[in-house]
């Protein structure tokens, strides 16, 4: 599943093909993953300039003129095509289009999780990148969850948008934190480091995406990660990775990282 890091990347590189372009209007391929009809998008949305392209959590969001929004969550195995009208008959698993003059942007998914909103409701839980994802807002939230597995808690997006299972291995491995830890039992200084550490993975990842795949509007770059890597054996520092189930998620960890229970 594509995350903070990738979507990133993918919007402005989406957002450089269609800067001020306008709609012509929308396709609705699966309306069981849109939420509204497609007669009424077209309604609402046919003619309007899109402005930017921007990113909740795991989602992103397509800023129309008249303040209309769309919102486009990929799931685990959604893409993002941007073709040439005639050509949108070769993509299989369509789920959504929004059509510009001279490119179109499809949504497809092979598993058929995609999905689409239109002026999507969003919450109050702050996206890891958000200023109101403060240190002080990250104790607050910690101290309610004491008992909770840390790695469940870094997932977990009712605590933290944009964090998913790859980069939470990532997170932990730098701050030197077992995924096997509770959250309540880690002392308070290296949750201060742990706090940082998310900032400079994410920040990091995006810089090694751009390098490896600059122009990506789609899937995912994993071959520069450090600790959840299929290709690797062992991390940099020589210590042999450990793939374990933990949190119900596939956890790429090493015996450096300290435990706290």
């Amino acid at each position: 599943m594509p995350e903070l890091p990738d979507l990133e990347v993918f919007k402005k590189n989406i957002f450089t093909r269609l800067t001020s372009k306008q709609l012509v209007s929308i396709s609705v391929f699966n309306q069981k993953k849109v939420n509204k009809a497609q007669d009424l998008l077209r309604n609402e949305l046919t003619e309007l300039e899109l402005l930017s392209i921007n990113r909740v959590g795991k989602e992103l969001l397509f800023e129309f003129t008249k303040n209309r929004l769309v919102s486009a969550h990929l799931m685990l195995n959604g893409e993002v095509s941007i073709v040439k009208p005639d050509d949108i008959a070769g993509i299989m698993y369509k789920i959504f289009s929004f059509n510009f003059e001279n490119e179109t942007v499809v949504f497809s998914d092979k598993g058929g999780l995609c999905t689409i909103r239109y002026m999507p409701i969003f919450d109050n839980i702050p996206d890891a990148f958000d200023s109101t994802f403060t240190l002080e807002y990250f104790f607050s939230i910690a101290s309610k969850k004491p008992k909770v597995n840390i790695k469940a808690f870094l997932i977990d997006q009712n605590v933290v948008k944009g964090i998913g299972n790859a980069y939470a291995d990532e997170i932990l491995w730098f701050a030197r934190i077992s995924p096997r830890s509770q959250v309540g039992k880690i002392p308070e200084n290296v949750m201060v480091i742990l706090y940082n550490a998310i900032n400079t993975v994410l920040k990091e990842a995006i810089n090694s995406i751009k390098l490896i795949s600059p122009d990506i509007i789609s899937g995912e770059k994993r071959s520069f990660l450090k600790v959840h890597n299929r290709t690797r054996k062992e991390t940099e520092t020589g210590f042999p990775i450990i793939i374990e189930k933990i949190a119900s998620k596939t956890t790429y960890f090493t015996e450096e990282q300290v435990v706290y229970l």
